[in-house]
């Protein structure tokens, strides 16, 4: 127990001096800014409260420690349906090693649609448009360090850029997290190391400057090749501390069955470029069949003299579960409302053969 102890709270030192390394305002200070989008209808309809919650394959996303308990191979397939026109699509795969760890490969991936170029000389659009996209690919391996704690990390390859411009920006990150099943009533605790690794700076030849002189007081004309000076910018490094415990269930706190579990789960996710806030959600479970979900992200921990563009609301949605010859399907819907930039739409479906 002491070495469990010692381990989490060198996971939470980590974490919070990341996070809390500028005291000044951090908001839009990062790149991929893609990489927050959540995975997942179940993790959406708990109000992304899912540090402790991912027991399935979108753990890859959430905290890679938790696919250690996975003991079928599983394949996840989601798609978000967000404002603007935005498409937000994840696959991820986990295969078991044995009883003590599992291995997996994701795949997140982000579409703009098409976009309007607009000039100063056409404000309204010039009739040409372009796209701007973004993936991540990640591996990931988890295993059981004792019977109750699980490690786990991810290494992934970030990208993002407009193609029509020639446009593009990687770097290469890691996830890191641990999850501890306290065995008393129900109680798990996590936590997650999201997106620590290099800078990004936009690059490539859609960048050059045409007709530059590089010695414009002289005679005559040598070309050179010029090229727009780039930034670089951080990856929104995210660090996830949560818990989650049974109000009714096998372990339940207040009631103890077999046919129905109560569930609620609580987060707070501290990022690099924006205030400290938290997540909630509440799941209902039915015979391990059906399921009845309902959350409220982005709750302000810190004081935001910008409270007014918060997007944090409510979320809420199901699944159906069922096990066929051939393998285990689950299907889930989420809910959520971002207020003034409208609501998103999740869908997401989970096979275990």
């Amino acid at each position: 127990m002491k070495k469990i102890i010692g381990v989490l709270l060198i996971l939470l030192l980590i974490g919070v001096s990341l996070s809390r390394a500028q005291d000044i305002s951090r908001v839009g200070t990062s790149a991929a800014q893609f990489l927050k989008l959540g995975v997942g209808a179940r993790a959406a309809a708990l109000g992304e409260a899912a540090v402790t919650f991912s027991s399935d394959v979108t753990g890859l996303y959430w905290n890679p420690a938790s696919i250690a308990s996975i003991e079928r191979t599983s394949i996840a397939v989601s798609r978000n349906e967000l404002y603007a026109n935005l498409s937000y699509n994840f696959i991820g795969i986990v295969q078991p090693l044995g009883a003590s760890g599992a291995f997996g490969v994701s795949a997140i991936y982000l579409d703009s649609g098409d976009i309007e170029i607009t000039t100063l000389d056409d404000p309204d659009g010039t009739g040409s448009f372009f796209s701007w996209e973004a993936y991540c690919l990640g591996l990931s391996y988890s295993r059981f360090v004792t019977d109750r704690l699980r490690l786990g990390g991810t290494i992934k390859y970030v990208r993002e850029g407009a193609g029509a411009f020639h446009q593009s920006a990687q770097t290469i990150a890691i996830d890191i997290g641990s999850l501890l099943d306290t065995g008393v009533l129900g109680l798990k605790l996590g936590m997650c190391l999201s997106n620590f690794g290099g800078q990004m700076q936009l690059g490539g030849v859609g960048l050059e400057v045409t007709d530059y002189d590089r010695y414009p007081t002289s005679e005559g004309n040598i070309e050179n090749r010029a090229y727009l000076k780039m930034e670089n910018y951080p990856l929104p490094l995210i660090f996830r501390m949560g818990l989650s415990t049974q109000l009714v269930g096998t372990e339940g706190q207040l009631m103890t069955s077999d046919r129905n579990t109560m569930t609620i789960v609580v987060d707070a996710y501290d990022p690099n470029d924006a205030l400290l806030r938290s997540n909630f959600g509440i799941e209902y479970q039915w015979k391990n069949i059906l399921s009845l979900r309902a959350g409220y992200r982005g709750i302000s921990v810190e004081a935001d003299e910008y409270d007014s563009y918060n997007t944090a609301s409510y979320t809420f949605g199901g699944g159906i579960k069922y096990e066929f010859n051939f393998a285990r399907v689950e299907f889930d819907y989420a809910f959520t409302d971002f207020k003034i930039l409208g609501s998103g739409h999740l869908f997401s479906i989970v096979l275990a053969f």
